[in-house]
């Protein structure tokens, strides 16, 4: 246990520093226009990310004997699952009817909110739209970048932190919610509201885990979420609102 207590609170220090360090980082690359020192950042947070995350990830699956994170679900969860399981699903014969009315649902409230759709599809600075590619090199590194958190993010903060952090405190409910707040917390670079977003968004796929019980599920669910905001939403703004092709889909200068 002393091992254990060790060890998180080495990550504690280190995630705080690391941290810190992304927020300044952060800052100087919105500031950056030239394409060769953005892809240069590009390239050292897909590397620094992947290593600290399955590094650490590792490790804590290691103290705790979880070293085999997609053979089972772990056991420690399995509490939560139930609960979401008995709930129920609906049954085969009720989802054509909901499909269908989802589906007509969905098309009339395009129709008649079409300029209010085109007003939130509109490019406007966010939080993370600094990341967005400018041309197809970064458009790689990007494309890398998303599918290394739907990878380490997930790995890290859905399963290896809240199992390290069930071990040492004994209660699911701390360890998922702690677990979150880290989720949030790790995107500090983004501003507070970014930070509540990402809570937000890490708590849908804990739920997503803990219903489905698949932590590829997860990583996939992750790295689609990401694709979406650095390179759909983007290329819907530029293709249908400002009718010209997405900025990435020019060759890198």
């Amino acid at each position: 246990m002393v091992l254990l207590w060790g060890w998180m609170a080495m990550m504690a220090a280190g995630g705080t520093w690391w941290v810190r360090r992304d927020v300044t980082a952060y800052a100087r690359f919105e500031a950056l226009s030239g394409t060769i020192e953005r892809q240069h950042f590009y390239s050292r947070w897909l590397v620094e990310s992947f290593a600290v995350l399955v590094g650490a990830s590792v490790v804590s699956l290691w103290l705790v004997d979880a070293l085999s994170p997609f053979s089972a679900f772990p056991q420690a969860f399995a509490p939560a699952n139930h609960v979401l399981q008995s709930r129920g699903h609906p049954s085969g014969d009720h989802w054509v009817p909901m499909a269908a009315g989802l589906s007509a649902g969905i098309a009339v409230s395009i129709a008649i909110q079409w300029r209010r759709l085109k007003t939130a599809l509109s490019p406007r600075p966010g939080p993370d739209a600094a990341l967005i590619p400018r041309n197809r090199r970064e458009a790689v590194l990007a494309l890398l970048l998303s599918l290394n958190a739907g990878f380490s993010e997930e790995l890290f903060f859905r399963l290896a932190l809240p199992l390290l952090l069930f071990h040492l405190t004994g209660s699911l409910a701390t360890s998922l919610v702690v677990s979150m707040l880290c989720f949030g917390l790790a995107h500090a670079h983004y501003g507070w509201k970014g930070v509540l977003a990402t809570m937000a968004a890490g708590a849908l796929l804990t739920f997503y885990y803990l219903h489905h019980g698949s932590l590829l599920r997860v990583m996939i669910a992750h790295a689609v979420i990401d694709v979406l905001a650095f390179f759909i939403r983007p290329a819907i703004a530029d293709w249908i609102i400002a009718r010209k092709p997405p900025r990435w889909a020019f060759l890198a200068a």
